[in-house]
């Protein structure tokens, strides 16, 4: 496979464009280009304010545009009206994969909630998630919570400490999140304590011992409402902290409400360990009428269970870029090599991670390809 030829294909769609800058600026060209915006919002239902956020003006201004009255810079306004357009459309002729699939890392993730759920008959019971990013945790939680009314999905970040935490949780249940933390919770008390609900916190990797005891005082023991708490390998290290530790003594009380705790990233490096079956693989990337082939399967996987790779959010990356190229459309499908080179194409940091027994034959190739000139 000539890499310079991928190159070439994967650039192709980068150069389609629909809508082109006017030559010469006028009102005149300014109003036609205003013209098809208003008609591209209404097409795919864009409202005004989502298109004015999205290209980061006023709504009044995108308003007096649409009205053709606009007095300002109509080079900008244009400029950033058919950049955005391009780059729906762009998107738009992206084929994409099924949005979510029931693969085994799903499975996993539902188990454990519904074992949790199961043990929080007269107390609430903490269930962990434990995988670095790209295992897809976030997605499969979402869609969780989509598919059980009784369980609501809170997201998380660093910059969140006590306050804003439970003032989340209370937004997502439509309680008052106005206030100090003692009001906020005491309405979250009244509002779940004769519900049942099941919470789920994702990005909880920052939360320290204070707050997870604060967690646990609350929803698990005084609401009784099973709880789910989804991170990386830095909440683990933080439950798993010795209670003798200064600040750490809440900790034992903690881990006597852990029901289960799924560890993505032990289970995925196991050989046979079931995560990331050839099965999940094709039902993941195999779509739009191109075929994977064994030896491509075969690499998908050990993306998925090799550390920080990405996973499963590069792989999904490697298969849309790989859907615009010219040979996978014609030869209708993608092979080991192909995804190795878009990778290279892509600069993607992915072979360091991968094992030993992958690295060396693809090194190897490589040299045999260079001394062939």
């Amino acid at each position: 496979m000539n890499k310079k030829g991928l190159q070439k294909w994967l650039e192709q769609d980068a150069r389609v464009i629909q809508e082109r800058m006017p030559r010469d600026m006028t009102k005149k060209e300014a109003d036609i280009v205003a013209d098809k915006l208003s008609g591209f919002m209404a097409e795919r239902g864009y409202t005004q304010t989502r298109v004015a956020r999205l290209l980061n003006i006023g709504n009044t201004r995108l308003s007096q545009f649409l009205a053709k009255k606009y007095k300002g810079n109509l080079d900008e306004m244009v400029n950033k009206s058919v950049q955005w357009m391009d780059s729906v459309q762009r998107k738009e002729r992206q084929v994409q994969g099924p949005p979510f699939v029931r693969t085994t890392i799903a499975q996993s993730i539902y188990a454990l909630i519904k074992k949790t759920e199961d043990f929080s008959s007269s107390e609430g019971r903490i269930g962990i998630i434990i995988g670095d990013a790209g295992h897809g945790k976030s997605i499969c939680l979402q869609q969780y919570a989509k598919a059980n009314r009784n369980t609501i999905y809170a997201e998380l970040d660093d910059t969140m400490r006590s306050t804003t935490i439970f003032a989340e949780i209370a937004k997502k249940l439509g309680v008052d999140s106005s206030g100090m933390l003692a009001k906020v919770t005491e309405r979250l008390i009244e509002n779940l304590q004769n519900r049942h609900v099941i919470i789920i916190l994702d990005e909880c990797s920052s939360l320290n011992v204070k707050e997870l005891n604060q967690l646990r005082q609350i929803i698990a023991v005084k609401c009784r409402c099973p709880l789910i708490l989804s991170g990386n390998a830095d909440l683990l290290n933080t439950i798993m902290q010795p209670k003798s530790r200064r600040g750490c003594e809440s900790l034992d009380q903690f881990t006597s409400r852990l029901s289960y705790i799924l560890n993505l990233d032990a289970a995925a490096a196991e050989k046979d360990g079931g995560l990331y079956t050839i099965e999940d693989i094709r039902k993941l990337y195999q779509y739009g009428g191109i075929r994977l082939t064994n030896d491509a399967v075969k690499l998908l996987q050990r993306i998925c269970r090799s550390a920080r790779t990405g996973r499963v959010r590069t792989c999904e990356l490697i298969i849309m870029a790989l859907h615009t190229a010219t040979i996978a459309k014609e030869t209708e499908r993608i092979d080991a090599q192909l995804i190795l080179d878009a990778i290279d194409q892509m600069r993607l940091p992915v072979k360091v991670w991968l094992p030993v027994e992958i690295k060396e034959p693809l090194e190897e190739a490589e040299q045999k390809a260079a001394k062939a000139g």
